[in-house]
């Protein structure tokens, strides 16, 4: 009797990290709420939300597991010397306006035209739009878009956070914070690029943001955002209070050696899935007051 009652009183204890968890969504709790009722209150006047509460629906088919995949296999891939890397960029589009056959994980991948192009991969089909270009690969071997020669204006990253739920669930591969490092963004980044990371609620994420991450590339946080998603009705995707799930995430904005103060924003989503193309889309409708010509997502 003594031993369960001692397992059952150390099971529910927290660990340091979910304690730092719950002292962070109680700093920011109040700013959540009530910038979510004013943002909500402008919106449904604008027509965008529904006045009635949500129906429970079927959870729409998600891309997560399909991309997830696409980066296992980029991985199986064998490596390329210095010599292949440096090769010249593909095109996805012959100068007859025919599809060319290009092997999508060899290289940089352009599509050159005016309109955009659709390319079938492991059964589905992506829209490349016009006048871009895509490197798919593991984040190792990223050499070619450091030979691709051109300097970006905003990069957008998604990490692969660890945590316990996505290692139990085995849906993709997590990776440790400190390999983030690895990525060349000073050899990418234009002069006060915009740099944005999404990260989880985890302070110790946010943390290596700030005062490692960044730093490291000779990024300066400007400002901290919260994207906080809601149904079509406006109301939390997850109970605000939830000690699983919190109804919003981070999204950490920095310059390339800038010289700005730092401020706080909210991010408004009306939709119930994350899903990181829709990250960005909403993101760059966001920043688009900003004078960005080339954009570099991860």
């Amino acid at each position: 009797m003594f031993d369960f009652q001692k397992r059952k009183r150390k099971h529910s204890e927290l660990n340091q990290g979910e304690v730092d968890s719950e002292a962070f969504h109680k700093k920011v709790r109040s700013v959540i709420l009530d910038g979510t009722r004013s943002l909500v209150d402008s919106v449904r006047s604008l027509g965008y939300l529904k006045e009635e509460t949500d129906a429970v629906k079927e959870p729409l088919p998600s891309q997560e597991c399909r991309l997830a995949a696409l980066c296992e296999m980029a991985k199986e891939l064998p490596l390329v010397d210095d010599e292949e890397q440096e090769c010249c960029s593909q095109s996805l589009v012959a100068e007859d306006g025919c599809s060319s056959h290009v092997d999508l994980f060899s290289g940089l991948t352009e599509n050159r035209t005016d309109r955009a192009a659709v390319v079938t991969l492991m059964g589905e089909e992506y829209v490349i739009p016009p006048h871009t270009a895509f490197l798919l690969s593991d984040f190792t071997r990223i050499q070619p878009l450091v030979h691709y020669g051109r300097m970006f204006d905003l990069v957008v990253m998604d990490p692969p956070w660890e945590n316990k739920s996505v290692k139990r669930s085995r849906r993709y591969s997590c990776l440790p914070s400190s390999q983030l490092k690895r990525l060349p963004v000073p050899l990418l980044a234009s002069p006060n690029c915009l740099v944005v990371t999404w990260v989880t609620n985890r302070p110790s994420h946010l943390r290596f943001v700030r005062d490692e991450l960044y730093p490291h590339w000779g990024v300066e946080v400007v400002a901290e955002w919260f994207w906080v998603k809601v149904t079509t009705s406006g109301q939390f995707v997850f109970p605000l209070d939830s000690p699983h799930k919190k109804p919003y995430e981070m999204l950490v904005l920095g310059r390339y050696r800038p010289s700005v103060d730092l401020s706080t924003r909210f991010v408004l989503s009306y939709h119930f899935f994350r899903i990181t193309c829709m990250k960005f889309q909403m993101l760059t409708t966001a920043v688009s007051t900003c004078k960005i010509t080339t954009t570099l997502c991860f």
